[in-house]
């Protein structure tokens, strides 16, 4: 099975126990350390935050919402198909399914009562009620859930992308678009770095000594369509719907309470809609990796960053004269070789070429 296949078929719930989850973690894990090359690179204007996160030796994370791809870590879903779930849970007579349920037994199912406060009242009044109120109730219920679709769904894709956060590299250090797109047209740098045969990198915080952020690496798939996301969209709408109610209610709420009602069909997911872009962007060989914590606090930044220090820095071949000797001098303080990138002109490749500075 390839590296396409294995992910697309690899689903980590919410329900399994954490040997199970890594056990499929490293399934994972093994195949993407076998593709890790030895190098990857990371293209940088000459613009000041660029050069100082350089001199501190900061890899820095953006999220799917600023990346020049809109279609960067962004949801596709079937609304027809989300609009047939809902449907589902009406009966012919329409009614809610779970009402009528409700109405045939008599004791508070198993579990009922640990999820949701006053239990024992609610299933009393849904037992209790006559038909015309199911029947009332049921079309209150449904209509406020399709009102709510649209807003809903732009929702959860906007959540999606803007909480997806990573760092991008590439295998393809001579192309000469790369240096054009992400280099300001030759006139940045360029950023060496070895992460070793593993793609799950792990660093200090730098806040306390519990604080760990892993920075998980992985290729991104090219494809000519965007992955099917329907049940992870239904997921997430669901928590979403979910989390109103009881707020509404003055329910406290957690992950594991919301979980306990709605499980996570996929944690690995998000992971999955941010490595699929479009067959159009193949030329990029891209690798991005994923920023993860134990932290709560640096997991809701905006921005975060990791310190992993650069084995060699590549100039642009229009770089400027001041921004070529800032550039050299900190390679220096940091004792990495220095590259500029240049044209072969014995060759009739479009590939650049590069020829040492120090």
């Amino acid at each position: 099975m390839n590296y396409k296949d294995i992910m697309e078929n690899t689903y980590v719930p919410s329900g399994l126990n954490q040997y199970e989850k890594a056990q499929r973690y490293n399934n994972i894990t093994r195949t993407v350390s076998q593709l890790l090359p030895s190098k990857l690179y990371r293209f940088r204007k000459c613009e000041e935050r660029s050069i100082d996160a350089f001199y501190k030796d900061e890899i820095w994370f953006s999220n799917g919402s600023v990346m020049n791809d809109d279609f960067d870590a962004r949801l596709y879903y079937d609304k027809e198909a989300i609009l047939n779930w809902i449907e589902s849970f009406m009966s012919d007579n329409g009614c809610l399914k779970i009402i009528e349920e409700i109405g045939k037994t008599d004791k508070l199912p198993v579990g009922f009562g640990g999820l949701i406060p006053n239990a024992e009242c609610v299933f009393n009044f849904l037992k209790n009620i006559s038909r015309d109120q199911m029947l009332t109730i049921s079309q209150q219920f449904m209509q406020l859930i399709k009102n709510d679709l649209n807003q809903s769904l732009d929702y959860i894709t906007q959540e999606v992308q803007s909480r997806t956060k990573f760092a991008c590299f590439t295998e393809n250090i001579k192309s000469d678009m790369m240096w054009g797109n992400y280099a300001d047209n030759a006139t940045g740098f360029a950023l060496e770095y070895n992460f070793g045969k593993e793609n799950v990198v792990t660093y200090e915080s730098g806040l306390n000594a519990q604080s760990i952020v892993w920075g998980n690496l992985f290729p991104v798939i090219y494809g000519k369509k965007r992955m099917d996301t329907t049940s992870y969209a239904i997921y997430l709408f669901q928590v979403k719907f979910l989390c109103q109610v009881a707020r509404r209610c003055g329910i406290q709420y957690d992950l594991n309470w919301v979980n306990a009602i709605v499980p996570c069909p996929d944690e690995f997911m998000v992971t999955k809609i941010a490595i699929n872009k479009s067959y159009d962007w193949k030329y990029e060989r891209e690798w991005r990796m994923f920023y993860t914590t134990n932290d709560m606090y640096l997991a809701k930044q905006e921005y975060s960053y990791v310190k992993h220090k650069p084995t060699a820095v590549y100039l642009g071949r229009k770089i400027s004269d001041i921004h070529h000797k800032i550039i050299v001098d900190i390679a220096k303080e940091k004792n990495i070789p220095v590259y500029k990138m240049g044209f072969n002109e014995g060759s009739r490749s479009y590939r650049l070429r590069w020829e040492e500075v120090i």
